[in-house]
C-alpha cells in the first residue's frame, strides 16, 4: 500500500531530462513538480470523457487570445461571442469525439452554444448603440437578420 505520496526515481536521457526540464506549466519549477505536471497531462489528454476538463482545456487555449482583446480597450460582442462559441465548441467537440455515432451526440451538444451565440448576434443587431468596433459590422448582421426573417 502506497503512502499519501510516494517516491520514485527514474534515469533519463540527457534529450528527455532537458524536455522534463523545459516544461512551463502551472508554475513547476521542481523535478518533482515538473513530473506531477506531466502525470497531469496524460490524465487531461485521456480524459476527453469530461466536459468540464475539455471546457478547461479549450478555455485554457484561448486564454493568451482573451488576454491580448482585453489589453486592447475594443469591446466588441460580435468578438466575444466568436471566442465563446469556439471554446464551447473546441470542448464539446473533445468531448464527443469518441462517442459513436459521433455526430447526433455532437449536434445535440452543439445547439445550445450556437444558440447563445445567435441570441448575442440579434442583440447586436438590435442595439441602436451596438458594442463593435466597426459600426458596419453590426449593420451587415442587422441586414442579414432582416433578410432571412423575411423570407
Amino acid at each position: 500500500m502506497l503512502n499519501k505520496t510516494q517516491s520514485i526515481s527514474a534515469r533519463l536521457s540527457a534529450e528527455d531530462y532537458a524536455y522534463l526540464m523545459s516544461i512551463d506549466r502551472n508554475g513547476a519549477v521542481t523535478q518533482s513538480e515538473k513530473v506531477r505536471e506531466i502525470i497531469a497531462l496524460a490524465r487531461e489528454s485521456i480524459g476527453g470523457d469530461c466536459l468540464s476538463r475539455s471546457y478547461l482545456s479549450s478555455a485554457e487555449a484561448m486564454l493568451p487570445l482573451k488576454a491580448r482583446y482585453l489589453e486592447e480597450n475594443q469591446r466588441s460582442l460580435l468578438i466575444e461571442a466568436v471566442m465563446d462559441l469556439l471554446t464551447e465548441g473546441a470542448a464539446i467537440i473533445q468531448n464527443v469525439a469518441g462517442k459513436e455515432p459521433m455526430a447526433p451526440e455532437l449536434e445535440k451538444d452543439l445547439l445550445p452554444s450556437v444558440e447563445a451565440f445567435l441570441e448575442k448576434m440579434l442583440l447586436l443587431s438590435q442595439q441602436s448603440r451596438p458594442r463593435s468596433i466597426h459600426r458596419d459590422s453590426a449593420v451587415r448582421i442587422r441586414e442579414r437578420l432582416e433578410c432571412e426573417t423575411a423570407k
